[in-house]
């Protein structure tokens, strides 16, 4: 897996074939496909170990905020998110392997990395509203907007990747991402969909 996440956080998916990781994982083919059934195979495992690394870190830093069936106490729910997007975005941006494959390499590959790339938004979806909400009944308005947070989250992180650390910059008629700025718009847009939405 350590040549998976090296390999398609540096070269991209297309570009790696299963030799290739072998060779760099010191292993023959053999090996390889007693471990996983294909190349995508591999991709979910790197992937899936990057969302829980960086999950790890995002729950981590919640944890003091959420003492309550409640949920973050409202007069919390501003440092709760500062707290919790800026480990989020820190374990995700600290590593541009990881950032290339949550954000980039899994994004079409075939259908069974996009149900785990799918359910992982959900996953995601789910610890806003849980972090938000507590043990709360979820309304379906509620759980729609907190997909729509992760998809906000997750578009400005590939605008950032793709122009500031990808290979080969893409110009989107903007200027690179900050990531300062970027926690800023995140802490703001989480605190008005709790004002509207959630409390």
């Amino acid at each position: 897996m350590d040549a998976g996440l090296q390999l398609f956080g540096e070269l991209g998916y297309p570009a790696v074939t299963v030799k290739r990781l072998c060779d760099e994982a010191g292993l023959t083919q053999r090996y390889f496909y007693e471990s996983f059934a294909d190349r995508p195979a591999l991709l979910i495992a790197v992937y899936e170990r990057c969302v829980e690394v960086t999950r790890t870190a995002t729950v981590g830093a919640a944890a003091g905020y959420v003492l309550h069936p409640a949920g973050v106490a409202p007069d919390a729910v501003r440092a709760a998110a500062r707290d919790t997007l800026g480990a989020f975005l820190a374990t995700l941006t600290g590593d541009p392997r990881r950032a290339r494959v949550m954000l980039v390499e899994v994004v079409g590959v075939d259908p069974a990395v996009e149900s785990t790339r799918l359910r992982a938004i959900h996953d995601w979806a789910n610890l806003i509203l849980v972090l938000a909400m507590g043990e709360r009944e979820v309304s379906s308005a509620q759980h729609l907007a907190a997909v729509g947070l992760v998809g906000a989250v997750t578009q400005l992180l590939v605008d950032w990747y793709f122009t500031n650390v990808a290979p080969d910059p893409v110009d989107i008629g903007a200027a690179p991402t900050d990531l300062d700025v970027m926690l800023d718009v995140c802490v703001d847009m989480f605190a008005a969909t709790y004002d509207q939405l959630m409390r």
